[in-house]
Parts: structure tokens; sequence; C-alpha cells
């Protein structure tokens, strides 16, 4: 009979969950066994309903999946940005070449002069994967880029910015899952991910932004798992892959690379060297290897001001927002709340700095993975201000930081699993993520517009 009167006392326990843990719980109760309290009875609220997640979640993934879909790109002769990628993609398929001279994509502004002959300045090692899966569907078909561009270029986004993002939908639902006890932040977190989250919109296309927050989130899952007790060997290595191939695709976001790398080498030195460090050196070195071959030098062509100075060069006559010579004053507060603004564009994040605070108040793992994403931050967002002087040209959002934002969504699903929604709060939740959905959804329609 006792373990049913057990039974029965949790049951009217969990009929009360309407009602405030403070009034349940003696005057003198500390506050942060009121917090307990109140996790406990949402963790077995959660339990009653613990199928709704997965459902949901499948739900919310299918729809983000469909409408970047929707919106694939299937054109790039006039945006500068993607035709500089796909101006080598056509080369080496159809001229055997990096050398950009003969392609239709060519006018690209991003592009440089070396030896005497134009190279885009993208890193290439996406170019060089979307040049794979063109010169597979030129053989099953027939079909050059010259003549269907339509279809070319929409494969190159199905295969790039949309797997990317597919996947990094996935992973967040795994975080979600590591990380979170309540289902709302679990749901909210992949929620967000699909439709308030900028690299969304930029999903669309062949870009390298939202391909880098994909390996971003990965590489994120997996340092954590493999700095937890039950963490294995092959975390090490997964999280090695996915951050060894990220400075390839996104050159700042070395930096996520290296605070990862970081706190693997706090949790398990030996590890770290022998697992991760060596599952690295593939995307290295296939990076290294490809700048190599495609401009004759080992560093990236980026860090090579002097190739972008030529007779006619755009860069030596900046025209419209690339011009722009505001004071870092101006520029900095733009970046943050103006019309390119990282709060502004996306006000959850302002929730996701309370969840990276909760985290450094932790001891052990959760505090040193919450500062390398804040060291991270601030360090590539401080790289773009002394560096640059333009908003990434005509795009919707600060493009750059796209991979920073990714991981900013995993800590806004932290707040959102901590904290004790009140009408306000919930009221504020849900303005922020309408002002992000309707700034993603507006990039949808084309990233490369003026923000």
């Amino acid at each position: 009979m006792r373990p049913r009167a057990v039974e029965s006392s949790g049951a009217e326990d969990l009929r009360a969950d309407d009602q405030p843990v403070a009034s349940k719980a003696p005057d003198t109760m500390p506050p942060a066994a009121v917090r307990d309290a109140a996790a406990r009875e949402a963790a077995a609220k959660d339990d009653a309903t613990s199928w709704l997640v997965p459902f949901s979640v499948a739900l919310i993934i299918c729809a983000s999946a469909i409408t970047v879909l929707w919106h694939l790109q299937d054109a790039s002769l006039r945006n500068a940005n993607t035709g500089s990628r796909y101006a080598t993609v056509e080369s080496l398929v159809d001229y055997g070449t990096y050398v950009i001279d003969k392609s239709r994509y060519q006018h690209t502004v991003d592009k440089v002069k070396i030896d005497g002959h134009f190279y885009s300045s993208k890193p290439p090692l996406l170019p060089t994967y979307a040049a794979g899966i063109y010169w597979v569907y030129q053989q099953i078909t027939g079909h050059t880029i010259a003549q269907h561009e339509g279809a070319v270029v929409w494969l190159g986004s199905l295969t790039s910015g949309w797997l990317g993002h597919l996947v990094l939908l996935i992973y967040m639902y795994r975080l979600g899952k590591l990380l979170f006890k309540r289902q709302l932040a679990i749901i909210g977190t992949v929620t967000a991910a699909g439709f308030t989250y900028l690299g969304a919109a930029y999903a669309t296309t062949l870009n390298n932004h939202s391909v880098a927050a994909a390996f971003a989130i990965v590489g994120l899952y997996h340092t954590i798992r493999a700095c937890r007790e039950e963490g294995r060997t092959r975390d090490y290595v997964l999280a090695g892959l996915a951050l060894g191939f990220l400075p390839g695709i996104d050159l700042p976001s070395s930096a996520i690379s290296a605070a990862f790398a970081l706190c693997l080498l706090r949790n398990d030195w030996r590890k770290t060297l022998l697992y991760f460090a060596t599952a690295t050196l593939p995307g290295l070195a296939i990076h290294f290897l490809l700048t190599y071959i495609a401009s004759g030098s080992f560093i990236p062509i980026y860090e090579r001001r002097e190739l972008y100075d030529y007779p006619g060069s755009y860069w030596l006559r900046e025209n419209g927002i690339d011009a722009l010579r505001e004071p870092k004053t101006i520029y900095t507060f733009n970046l943050l709340l103006g019309h390119h603004g990282l709060f502004s564009m996306t006000p959850i994040f302002v929730f996701s700095l309370l969840g990276l605070w909760s985290f450094i108040k932790q001891q052990g793992s959760p505090r040193w993975i919450a500062l390398a994403v804040s060291l991270v931050s601030l360090v590539v967002f401080s790289f773009y201000v002394f560096r640059s002087h333009n908003y990434g040209g005509w795009c919707v959002g600060i493009r750059w930081l796209v991979p920073q934002m990714a991981l900013l969504v995993v800590f806004f699903g932290v707040w959102l699993d901590r904290v004790r929604l009140s009408r306000l709060k919930l009221g504020l939740v849900v303005v922020a993520f309408a002002i992000g959905a309707y700034n993603t959804q507006d990039g949808l329609s084309g990233p490369f517009q003026f923000s």
C-alpha cells in the first residue's frame, strides 16, 4: 500500500503544476531550492508528453527545410558573391583550371589577378566541392552550366546551403536533447534555428556562411559530449573532422576551431592530441593543398591584398556601400543595433547573452564552453570592426557572423531551459522572435540585397 500512497502523492504534485512554486514552498526556502523545485516540476510535466518533442521537431525541421528549398537560388550571373564561386565551378569542370578568364561569371568583382590571369578570391574548398557536384551532373545529363544554369545553380545551392542547413537543424535537436531538460527549450531552439536565424536565408545559396555554421554546430555538439564523463573517443574524432574542415570553409571561423580545441585540451590533453588533432588534419591539408594549387601559395588569397590591386580592379574604385568610411563608433553601432545589427536583426540573441552568463557561472565544462563561445564571438566581431569598413556588400544582416549566430541560438535555448517565463518575458520572446523571423523571411527572397 505504501507505493500506492507515494504514487498518489506524486499525482497530487503533478496536478498542482499550475501553482507557483513559491506558494508550495516555505517562506524560508532558499532561491536555489525554489529553482530546483521548479525544474523538477517542469521535468515531471515533460515526461508525461515526451512524445511531443520528436514529433514537433520533425515538423519544424521539415517546414524549415521545405521553406529553404522553395527559395533556392537558381541563377547567379548577377550576384558577384556566388558568381565568384560559380566562376571556379565552371572553369574547373569545363576548362580544367582555376583560372576564370573564360567563365561567363568572370565579370564578378570578387576576383584577383595572378600572373596575368583572373582567379576567384573565394577560398577554393567549397567551390571545388561544388565543381564535383556539377561534374557528376554533367556526366549524367551532358548539360553544361552555360546551357542549363538554372539546374546547375539550383543543384549547387541544394548540396551546399540547403544540406548544411538540414544538418544544422538535426544537430540543434541533438544539442537540445543533450543540454536541456525542458521540452520548450528543445522545441524553441530548433524553431529559432529554422525560422529566426539569418543563416536560413543564406542557405538558399552556394555560400560559406551557413555551411560553416553547420560545421561549427557539429563541432560544438561533439566537443560537449567529449567533455562529459561519458565522452567517447569517437566524439574527439568527429569534433576534429568538423572543426578541421571549418577553416577551409570560412577562414575567420578558425577561431571557433581553436577555442573548442582549447576546451578539449583542458578536458583531456592526451585524447585531444591523439584523436582530435589527428582528425583535423584531412580538412586542413585539403584546404592548404587546394589553396596552393589554385593560387600558387599556401597563404589564403584574402590575406594577399596586393592581388586585388590590378588595373581596372573594383577594389581600387569602390562605390556604394563598399565605399563607406564611417567613424568606427557608427560602424560598430550599425553592426550591433543598426541596419545590419546582430541584435536588431535577431533580437533573441539578447536572451542568448543571459544563457551564456548562466553557463559561465557554473563549474566545469559548461563554463569553459560558454567562455569559448563568448571569446570567439568577441574576437570575430572585433576583427571585422577593425579590419573592415563595409557590411559585406549588399546583404541582409551581417553575414560574416552567421556561424557565431548559430552558436548563439544554442544559448537562447539554454536561457529558455532555465528561466521561469512570466507573461512579460513570454511577450518579449514572441516579439523578438517575430522580428527575427521577419528579417529571415526577407532574406529568403534573396539574402544579397540591402539589409
